[in-house]
Order: structure tokens, then C-alpha cells, then sequence
């Protein structure tokens, strides 16, 4: 598998290469990682296990509070492939442009004697559009036509990543195959409005005839609609909404068999900024391999000096999920789940800051599971708490230097479960990992701090490190003994380092 995957790529690089000339390659990563994410243990002292001193990436890297606006960590080792062309259509006000992009994830290669081919070479955004614009020399007002033949992760509700929602994930884990879709767009003045569906292929339980007859598993096209819009209002404040309703196939649970599971829901934002862009992340933005577009710029931090700038947004989003109800048989229910945050930039000369503070639920961390056991609500008479985190982050550009300084704080209250008439305690940390604690210990919050200095040796090449420390409460491990099995708490004292080399363009 890895000969063909390399082959691929090699087959793939040159093609690209002949086809556009320079800048064809987008948003290449390409880093080296070494460090020890807990120096303060060795491997198997804790879980999850830190190894010693190494290179490469680590999850233990990566804190509660970093990357919010991000599905990537920035330490990864990834190129996309980029094929675009744009010409002007055969009739008046019409222009027609395509991409095709690919991902290249190296690490997974490096991990793995036999890597999954759809886990290295993915699709990340590759599209074809059609455009009217009002003005034949302004592209920016109009109606447009976007086409995701193979995926849509790019194409989401919500507005901060780690809030949003609506991607392949919703369809659940009983997906097979990528989520292609579409997207309408209308934009004229201060006003944006979209509206769009994607598709997904589900497994799901069936039963032919009468309930007599044999059950049988299918894959079934599920349908997925979004919409919504924006509007700027006056100099400092934008307004954005958008609402989504999602089928996730059917239960397979006795005497549900054949009914739908869907989610619906809605998110907000409202922002008021001056002299700040309206925050966006990056993963919702289309490849567009434009060669009056300096590559190398883009996205690149801007500094002018006494200048003060800021952006405050605040933004809510609330789901409703159709799962079995646990507590009555073949009933189902609608779960709420919520989430909410705010978020404060600012930018004075050369100093910068950013405050956040994030609401989570249980249910909406667990929404593209869905729910804690899949397609099952949470009883009523279960204990749970929501997650809740609050973090500041700053930083001073030193540009005679190119050096970066920065210090990032933060204190999480994870979110909580416990069964019905139980005193064991869930810490729920994401839809993957959940730690349980010994009998009649509660959660306790997380700490986390880090210090951190970048320097940029050119425009593509950075070096920085950063030294980081947590305290965490909830890690536990299972403890064999004579008296058998039973939960004990690890150390919460984690300090660690890592330093990476990173060139992009």
C-alpha cells in the first residue's frame, strides 16, 4: 500500500507541475517535531502513555485551549495538490472556474507499515463553479453556483471550527463513502445569503413486509440541507445565521426498526469589530490557485504600528437530535444540545491578544456520535455537567528579530457523566475518550499554561518552541491487585517541551 501510495504521488507531482507553473503547490506543511509532551514520567507511568525524548508529532502536544479556529495543529506533515483554472463564459456576466484538491497526509504514511490509502490522499474541498456577477468588474456580488463532488467538510454551519457542525461526521459513523453536495450563494451589497444540501450513503436496518419478516441491512442515500446568511450593519457590526437538517439513517433497536434518526438546529453570531476582518477559519475557505494571489501572503499577519484594532463575537448554536428514548420502550425523544462562546481580539501595534471562553454541553460534544451510547438519549435520571473553558493568549512581534514571544493560560471544567443511582464519575473529554474516576471522586479542573517563541527565518521558514504545563486531576489508570480490578488516579503534574522546524508555502 505505501509503494502505491508514493507512486501516486509521484505520478501526481509532475502532472501538477506542467499544468500551471509556480504556485500550484498550496498550503504545503512540511515540519520536524522533537520534544517530550510529559517529561516528568516514563513510558507506561501514565495513560494516555508518553514516551520519552523523540521526533515526530504527539497528541499530548496539543492543549484544550490551542487551535480552536482549526481542524490542524500546525505541526503536521501535508501538502494540497492544486489544479485550478478559471475562464470567462461564452455569455455576458458569466464566469466558470474549477479545483481539484487533494491532501496529502505524510504522518499517516510514517505510522503505519500499511496505511490506509483513503486515510493518506484525501479530497479536501474540490469543486466546480458558476458565476453571475451584476457588475462585469466586480466578481464579488452575484449568484453562484459552487459543485462538491466528492466532499464538503468546507461547507458547514457554525462559524468557530470547534463549534461547528453539519459536516460528514453528522451522518455518523454508519456512513460509507464520502458526503459530495452543493452550494447556492447570493451576494449583493452587505448581504449573503446561501442555501445548499449534501449526501451520504448510510447503513441502515430495514424490514420487508410485515414485522414478521427478516430484517435486512442497505445503503441508503441520506440527504443533508443548510442555509442561512449575513448582513453587515453599519461600519462595526455583522450579523450571520444559518440552519441545517440532517438525516443519520434509521434505529436498529427492537421495535424501532425503520424509524429515522435526524438532527436539526440552528447557529448565530454577532460581531462587532473595527479594523479586525470578521473572524473565519481558514477550513472554510475554497482552494483557489489564483496567480495574481500571492500565495506566501496569504494569511500572513499584518502589523502597523499604533494602530489599535479588536473584534468581539459572541455566538450560539442549539441542535435538537431524534434518538430512542432510553426510559420508555420504542419511544424516542428530541435531545437538545447547546453550545456557546465568545471570543475578544485585539491588536495594538505590535502586541496581540485573544481571550475565549467556550460552553459545551454533553450532548453537543457527543453529536456526531450521536449521544453517549449512538442513537440512544441520555436518561433523565442521569447526573451530567457541560463543558466549560476560559482561556487568554498573547504575544509580541519583535520585527528587527522576526521574533515572537507568546504566553497562553487557560483552566477547563471538562464535561461530566454518571448513571442513574451511580456515584462513578465519566469525565467526558471529547466523542472518543472518556476517563472514568474512582468511586465518589467528582471532576476537577484542568490547568494548562505554555510558553512559547517563534522565529521566522524567512517567509516560509520558521523555527519555535514551546514549553508547556498541565495539571490535571481526572487521569486515571486500572490497578490490578489482590483485591482485583479497581481505578486509581495518575499523577496530574505533566511538564513537557517540543521544538519544530516548519516550512510553509
Amino acid at each position: 500500500m505505501r509503494k502505491f501510495i508514493l507512486l501516486t504521488a509521484v505520478l501526481i507531482v509532475p502532472a501538477f507541475a506542467g499544468s500551471a507553473g509556480a504556485g500550484d503547490f498550496m498550503d504545503t506543511r512540511i515540519t520536524w517535531t522533537f520534544g517530550d509532551e510529559d517529561l516528568l514520567h516514563d513510558s507506561g507511568e501514565i495513560l494516555p502513555d508518553t514516551p520519552k525524548l523523540g521526533i515526530g508529532d504527539r497528541k499530548g502536544y496539543e492543549l484544550f485551549m490551542d487551535n480552536l479556529n482549526l481542524r490542524t495543529t500546525g505541526r503536521e506533515n501535508q501538502t494540497h495538490l492544486v489544479m485550478y483554472k478559471k475562464l470567462p463564459a461564452f455569455f455576458p456576466h458569466l464566469y466558470t472556474e474549477a479545483a481539484l484538491v487533494m491532501q496529502i497526509d505524510f504522518a499517516v504514511m510514517e505510522g503505519s507499515s500499511n496505511p490506509n490509502s483513503g486515510d493518506v490522499l484525501t479530497d479536501d474541498g474540490s469543486y466546480l463553479k458558476i458565476g453571475y456577477t451584476f457588475d462585469e468588474n466586480d466578481e464579488s456580488k452575484g449568484v453562484f453556483f459552487t459543485f462538491f463532488p466528492f466532499d464538503t467538510e468546507r461547507f458547514r454551519l457554525g462559524y468557530l471550527w470547534d463549534m461547528s457542525w453539519g459536516g460528514g461526521g453528522l451522518f455518523t459513523s454508519k456512513k460509507t463513502g464520502p458526503a459530495p453536495g452543493a452550494k447556492l450563494e447570493l451576494k449583493v451589497g452587505k448581504l449573503n445569503l446561501y442555501t445548499g444540501f449534501k449526501t451520504a450513503r448510510v447503513s441502515q436496518t430495514v424490514k420487508l413486509g410485515d414485522a414478521e419478516t427478516e430484517e435486512i441491512t442497505v445503503q441508503e442515500t441520506n440527504y443533508g440541507f443548510l442555509g442561512g446568511g449575513g448582513i453587515d450593519i453599519g461600519e462595526y457590526f455583522r450579523f450571520d445565521v444559518g440552519g441545517g437538517f440532517f438525516q443519520q439513517g434509521t434505529f436498529n433497536f427492537e421495535g424501532l426498526i425503520g424509524t429515522k434518526v435526524y438532527t436539526f438546529g440552528t447557529s448565530a453570531r454577532l460581531t462587532l469589530h473595527k479594523g479586525l476582518d470578521v473572524p473565519m477559519s481558514i477550513d472554510y475557505m475554497l482552494y483557489r490557485n489564483d496567480p495574481s494571489v500571492n500565495v506566501i501572503e496569504w494569511g500572513k499577519e499584518k502589523y502597523e504600528p499604533g494602530k489599535f484594532s479588536y473584534s468581539l463575537a459572541i455566538e450560539g448554536t442549539a441542535l435538537w437530535q431524534h434518538l430512542s428514548n432510553p426510559d420508555v420502550y420504542a419511544g424516542t425523544e428530541l435531545q437538545p444540545a447547546y453550545a456557546a462562546s465568545l471570543q475578544l481580539r485585539f491588536k495594538y501595534g505590535y502586541f496581540r491578544g485573544l481571550f475565549t471562553g467556550l460552553y459545551r454541553n454533553l450532548e453537543f460534544i457527543l453529536h456526531n456520535v450521536p449521544s453517549l451510547t449512538p442513537f440512544v438519549a441520555i436518561s433523565d435520571g442521569a447526573e451530567k455537567t457541560s463543558e466549560k473553558f476560559f482561556s487568554a493568549s498573547f504575544d509580541y512581534h519583535f520585527p528587527a528579530l522576526h521574533l515572537t514571544p507568546s504566553i497562553t493560560a487557560g483552566v477547563q471544567f471538562p464535561a461530566t457523566y454518571s448513571s442513574p443511582g451511580s456515584d462513578v464519575v465519566q469525565v467526558i473529554r471529547n466523542e472518543d475518550r472518556r476517563d472514568r474516576l474512582p468511586e465518589g471522586f467528582d471532576m476537577k479542573p484542568i490547568y494548562g499554561l505554555r510558553f512559547g517563541l517563534q522565529w521566522d527565518l524567512s517567509d516560509i521558514l520558521s523555527v519555535f518552541t514551546n514549553v508547556q504545563y498541565v495539571h490535571d486531576e481526572n487521569l486515571t489508570r486500572l490497578k490490578i491487585d489482590e483485591s482485583g480490578q479497581k481505578r486509581v488516579f495518575s499523577s496530574s503534574e505533566q511538564f513537557g517541551f517540543y521544538f519544530v522546524t516548519r516550512a510553509k508555502f
